[in-house]
């Protein structure tokens, strides 16, 4: 008798689809978070967390059923159009900020408005319209900036941080001004790489030759070029949504609300004025971007690198 696909299914059951795979997801997903979960396209889902553990929840059951965990407002890379997403709101429940005590300090929650980091006299209000909270403004800001140019450093002193495996580690001031030990065995075995990444001769070279106001990659490894001013924090920014998710990041007070260091420009348009040597680092700098991606994602649980061309 032949084995037709029908008395296969009967004997060892049915086997799985992608969308009974989404569909699971989905399930899973509505019993694990309090925040409501519902669908917004075929293979796109929207999550408002009612509490940080939501986005915890989120994120082991976006690895386990190899989802896309993206965050709201942000753009969706072309390589990842085809897969299933869930897009997650920030966090605007629990998005307070509180100063810490008198110390000039504010620590600001992801999800916290941007207008209220702006009446704190946290941020200037220079900053585009669509980044509409921290977690958005975090995620975008300083992208191909210079971290030097951007006075980054006079503002933000530390992030909370949730590495793609669940690990929550505090990134601040590293190596002689440490304030804080890496806790999280996750952070100790990516932060030596990113190091390393950082000490490449050609990205070097690019960091002393460029005068025009342009970095090369899309992740700031520059953040640990300065021997006297380490700060793993300022890694992250501009991350696109693509290494982990920002749970807080504290702040510190200035007289100057911290503003773009200048206008967003397109990446074809800041393209046009890097100097040669910054050019030939480019035609790398996609593969060392590639590189710093797959030490922190490797199993591309959060959004993937954007191409230079989206």
């Amino acid at each position: 008798m032949s084995d037709s696909p029908l008395r296969r299914s009967f004997l060892f059951g049915r086997q799985a689809t992608p969308d009974d795979q989404w569909s699971a997801f989905l399930a899973k997903l509505g019993r694990a978070c309090r925040g409501s979960v519902k669908l917004i396209a075929e293979h796109q889902a929207y999550l408002n967390p009612l509490q940080l553990d939501d986005v915890i929840q989120a994120r082991r059951i976006c690895q386990t059923h190899e989802v896309v965990l993206a965050l709201e407002g942000l753009p969706l890379p072309l390589v990842d159009q085809s897969r299933h997403t869930l897009w997650v709101q920030a966090g605007s429940a629990w998005g307070s900020l509180l100063p810490l005590g008198d110390t000039g300090l504010w620590r600001v929650d992801a999800g916290c408005p941007m207008a209220g980091a702006q009446a704190a006299g946290l941020l200037g209000s220079q900053w585009p319209a669509h980044m509409t909270n921290v977690a958005q403004w975090f995620a975008q800001a300083c992208r191909q900036q210079p971290l030097q140019q951007t006075r980054l450093s006079d503002h933000v002193v530390s992030i909370d941080w949730m590495l793609p495996d669940g690990t929550i580690e505090v990134f601040g001031a590293f190596g002689n001004s440490d304030s804080q030990p890496l806790r999280s065995l996750a952070a100790q075995k990516i932060v030596p790489k990113l190091f390393e990444l950082s000490m490449l001769p050609e990205l070097q070279a690019a960091a002393v030759a460029d005068h025009r106001g342009v970095w090369p990659l899309q992740y700031h490894l520059d953040a640990l070029m300065n021997p006297e001013a380490v700060n793993l924090g300022h890694c992250f920014v501009g991350h696109g949504g693509s290494l982990g998710w920002l749970v807080a990041v504290t702040f510190r007070h200035t007289d100057q609300p911290m503003e773009p260091a200048h206008s967003q420009r397109t990446v074809s348009e800041q393209s046009t004025e890097c100097t040669e040597s910054t050019v030939l680092a480019k035609s790398r700098g996609f593969e060392i971007d590639q590189a710093i991606k797959h030490a922190l994602d490797p199993d591309r649980v959060f959004l993937s690198l954007l191409q230079q061309t989206e």
